[in-house]
């Protein structure tokens, strides 16, 4: 599998990840991933047309009472929605490559742990 499918930018779970793109062993699932920016975010919604949005692009969709999805168009009514929740403890223990993958270094940790093999200050 191309690591690069396996990329993704955290938002919202730990400080010293966020906005950082952090490469995990196995993919992320489809639904925990927003269709529209790509981030990886706390919550999701799944739209009945089965785009998934983070909770930050999935509030900027209702137009004045109108919802539509930002990919496609479709209308649909919030009851519709799924919210999913991920928690930072299911992201966290997830394994990811070295930021330094890239320049040969093989290290491999839980994400919660990769900060720890870079000294303070980097």
């Amino acid at each position: 599998m191309d690591p690069a499918s396996r990329q993704y930018t955290l938002v919202g779970f730990a400080p010293e990840l966020d906005w950082r793109p952090l490469t995990f062993l196995k993919p992320i699932p489809a639904n925990r991933v927003c269709s529209a920016c790509g981030l990886v975010r706390k919550r999701t919604a799944l739209l009945p047309c089965l785009h998934v949005l983070c909770e930050c692009c999935y509030e900027q969709c209702d137009q004045g009472g109108l919802n539509e999805c930002p990919l496609d168009g479709n209308h649909y009514e919030k009851e519709d929605v799924i919210l999913l929740d991920f928690t930072a403890e299911d992201l966290l223990r997830r394994e990811v490559n070295c930021w330094n993958e890239g320049r040969g270094c093989n290290y491999m940790t839980a994400a919660s742990g990769i900060t720890a093999a870079f000294p303070a200050g980097m």
